[in-house]
Order: structure tokens, then sequence, then C-alpha cells
């Protein structure tokens, strides 16, 4: 079982990919969640976070992070995700009395990682403003961190600009400290995510039949379906689910390559974008395990079993 600790803005795929690492106790131990601003403000997402983990009767601590990214003003994606970022259910009132152990979520992960007996692995599904403070102030936690499990980035495409993944635009000087840190890092960019880790508007369909869990999964996800499909898109990508299943099932992903890997930090069009060096001589920057195929019917399968088995615990 690994210990970790995961960075995230809940967002609706967030809560996704809460709901399926907190389902596999036997292989995740969660001892904490730590929040930052991206897919909306710190307020919303923090509260998100209280509302699931409540919901999902976890035990995890809580601690807010930063609110903005290391240099730009914040860009959320409230157009896609909603005002409060997890729109479409109606929470149990006292959700919001679950503790926030700290408001200082870089202060909070060195201290629970450096204190801890074994190494921890980040699931980072946000900017990664919190994961490179972390890294930046306190460089000698990388000693007892065993890997990091990212979503954001991507070999092909971009989502919120033509070039660029939201996560990587938000913050992309954060994500260039991570990806050079010299960690074991797996990414799970748009390259998977939107090509090849989707459900269809039938499966989502399907889910609000999964028990009471699926209920409050499958009015959170349809909210971001309506906005996908308003867009044209028939396949609903769940990013943020492929990094904390690359964890704890890492046999569904068919495919990876190691790049190296560099983001651009430029302030035009190109701004986030992330490109591996595909040279037979690359530079060798750094060594990212990019996720390059999945086996879509076993990835849907295991959130839905995932989803189901909350009502047979």
């Amino acid at each position: 079982m690994t210990k970790v600790i995961m960075d995230c803005d809940p967002g609706i795929d967030d809560a996704i990919a809460l709901t399926v690492l907190l389902a596999h106790p036997e292989k995740a131990d969660l001892i904490g969640v730590t929040t930052v601003g991206g897919n909306v403000q710190l307020d919303y997402v923090t509260q998100n976070a209280q509302k699931l983990l409540t919901f999902l009767g976890s035990h995890a601590e809580l601690a807010a992070g930063q609110a903005t990214p290391l240099v730009k003003e914040i860009q959320t994606a409230s157009h896609v995700h909603g005002k409060t970022g997890m729109d479409g259910y109606d929470f149990p009132e006292n959700s919001l009395d679950y503790p926030i152990k700290s408001h200082n979520a870089v202060t909070y992960m060195y201290d629970k990682i450096i204190n801890s007996d074994e190494k921890i692995a980040l699931v980072a599904t946000a900017p990664l403003t919190n994961v490179a403070l972390l890294l930046k102030t306190f460089p000698d936690v990388k000693e007892n961190i065993e890997h990091i499990y990212i979503m954001g980035g991507s070999t092909l495409q971009g989502n919120i600009t033509l070039a660029a993944e939201f996560n990587a635009y938000v913050d992309p000087e954060a994500m260039d400290i991570v990806f050079n840190s010299g960690l074991p890092i797996t990414l799970s960019g748009l390259n998977l995510t939107e090509n090849k880790a989707y459900v269809t508007m039938d499966e989502i369909s399907k889910i609000k039949d999964l028990g009471h869990v699926g209920v409050m999964a499958s009015s959170i996800l349809d909210i971001y379906a309506g906005h996908e499909s308003s867009i044209g898109m028939t396949k609903i990508p769940i990013h943020d689910a492929c990094a904390v299943i690359s964890l704890i099932a890492p046999e569904l992903f068919t495919k990876s390559t190691n790049y190296s890997m560099d983001v651009s930090l430029t302030n035009d069009q190109y701004r986030g974008m992330t490109y591996p060096d595909r040279r037979v001589d690359s530079e060798k920057k750094n060594s990212i395990k990019v996720l390059e195929d999945v086996d879509r019917e076993a990835f849907v399968k295991f959130i839905f079993d995932s989803i189901a088995s909350y009502d047979k615990k």
C-alpha cells in the first residue's frame, strides 16, 4: 500500500478521481488532500474538497493551498465546471464542518512527507503551484517522495488554448520546476485523456444506477458533459482519473514513452505548451513517463466498479 497526498482543484473530474482513489484503500492510503486555485477559485475548491471528503466518508486531512499561480493572475475554468466548480448535486449541509488542518498546504505537505516513516506519492490533478513551492522551498523533501503522478500538459494538443492544456497554462513556471525536479514522474496529458480515457454520453447515463455515489457522480458529470457537448464533443474525457488510476492500476495503461519534456514560459500564444524532445540525441533535461494509451473498456469499468463499491462496504 502506498501513502498518498492528492493535490487538486475540485472540479468535476477531480471529484471523480478522488472518488476512485478513496475506493481502493488496499492500494492507496490517502493521508492528505491539498487544494490550489485552478478550475475555480481557492475558496470554492476547498469547500468542494470538504463536501467530497464528508460525502465519501474519508478521514484524510485537508489543507488549503495557494490561491494564485507563481507569476500570473489566475485563469479559472468556471465556464466548464460551473461557478462553484461542482454544481449539480446537493451535498449534506454539514459538509463544510469538515476540518481544515492547515491553510498553508506547502508546509503541511512538507511536515507530512519529511516525518513519514515511508516514502509518499503525490497525485497532482491541478496547476502545480503547491508542488513547485514545496520542492523549491524544501528541497530535502525529495528524498521522501516516491513518485509524482500528474494530470497535465500534452504531447499533441491544447484545450484552454491551441497549444496548452489547462493545468500547464495556468502555471507553466510551476510545471517547469516540477518537471526538472529529478523526481520520478508519470504524466497523463491530453494526448491520452481526450483521445483515449473518455466515457460516452450513454455511459454517463448509467452511472446513476451505481448507488448513492453514482447518483452524485452522474449529477456533476451531467454539468461537465453539457459543456463538452455544447462545443461538439461526444466523448467526455475523465482527465484527472488517469493520474489516480496510473498509481493504483497501472496495468490498464498499455503504452508509454519516456521523454525529456519542456514547458513554454513565453508570454505569447505558446505559453504553457508542453512538448517532448523526440530527437534521437535529445538533451535529456529530464525523463518524464508519458502515458500514451489505455484499455478504454477496462478504464471505464474500473471507474464504474470503484463508484459502485461504496454501496457494498
